[in-house]
């Protein structure tokens, strides 16, 4: 039987695979930060104030920032992303969330 209590390891390979993986690709990166940047400004604009528009505006910005950031951090993006995502829909339902989910993650590296 095989000793499986050996601690794994990376091989050179393998972390190589992962930083291109998850390398961003910066055109996608530019634009969803853009875009969600000028989503902050339509959001600001709906006629119905509320907790809702309050909490995604503020999520809204946070993501801006957070896709600023030199390194960026995939994990900390799409769990942004992941709360931002009912506030939208329950604020503006006419997003593309779809499409801007598959834009951030070719921005990330992720799809």
């Amino acid at each position: 039987m095989p000793d499986n209590s050996a601690p794994a390891t990376t091989s050179g390979a393998s972390r190589l695979d992962a930083a291109t993986t998850y390398a961003p690709r910066d055109h996608a990166r530019t634009q969803i930060r853009d875009y969600l940047a000028q989503l902050i400004g339509v959001v600001e604009q709906h006629p119905e104030p509320g907790m809702a528009r309050d909490e995604s505006l503020w999520r809204l910005a946070e993501l801006v920032e957070e896709l600023s950031r030199d390194p960026l951090s995939p994990r900390r993006v799409q769990s942004r992303w992941l709360r931002l995502v009912p506030l939208l829909r329950e604020v503006r339902p006419d997003i593309p969330i779809p499409a801007l989910t598959d834009l951030l993650d070719r921005a990330l590296g992720t799809a």
